[in-house]
């Protein structure tokens, strides 16, 4: 009895959470899953090898593939004096900054709307602070999008790369793909190689 009277209390309490709590919530668990995920990706196929190159918040990350199979993996910072992707890696720090920034903004609005005074805000108050949420997120959002692809060709400067995601072939045998993937999807997948007859 005791047991299902305490089930009872947190049901009412969970209950009670505010909807704009509950989202702002999922909002910072959002942002501190994408901190941890790789931002942005490419991958190089030449043949049978390939290279998958990977940005996260301050180091390069590429995997080197030989016939479907992995040979090394290789860190290197950004601060990395010949750094061959200086201008990528300039966006994907931004990036971050940016879902940091964004990061402190949802805690500051969830911090607010815990406090009493919130709660007798007038509703154009809420509205403004609504929409400077909503700005930052889709200034940070939308940045990327447009910044990584003129900078990955700036990097590459062997063809223009069009948008955030895609995949090219700019010189016969050589495969070009990139976009916010994951390493793994980038994997190339086991190929039957027969010996020639």
């Amino acid at each position: 009895m005791m047991r299902a009277t305490r089930l009872r209390t947190k049901l009412q309490l969970l209950l009670q959470v505010e909807s704009s709590g509950f989202a702002l919530s999922l909002a910072i668990l959002f942002v501190l899953l994408s901190l941890a995920l790789p931002f942005w990706s490419f991958s190089r196929t030449e043949g049978p090898d390939q290279v998958v190159g990977s940005f996260s918040w301050v180091s390069f990350t590429t995997d080197d593939f030989v016939r479907a199979r992995w040979t090394i993996t290789t860190i290197v910072p950004y601060s990395e004096p010949n750094f061959p992707f200086p201008a990528t890696a300039s966006v994907a720090s931004n990036v971050y900054v940016l879902s940091l920034v964004y990061l402190v903004v949802l805690a500051a609005v969830l911090a607010l709307f815990r406090f009493e005074f919130s709660r007798k805000m007038p509703t154009v108050n809420l509205l403004i602070l609504s929409l400077v949420v909503l700005a930052v997120a889709l200034f940070g959002l939308f940045y990327p999008v447009v910044a990584i692809p003129a900078a990955a060709t700036t990097d590459i400067a062997n063809f223009t790369i069009p948008g955030f995601w895609g995949s090219a072939q700019p010189f016969p045998g050589v495969f070009w793909s990139w976009g916010p993937k994951s390493l793994r999807s980038m994997v190339p997948t086991p190929q039957a190689i027969r010996p020639a007859s």
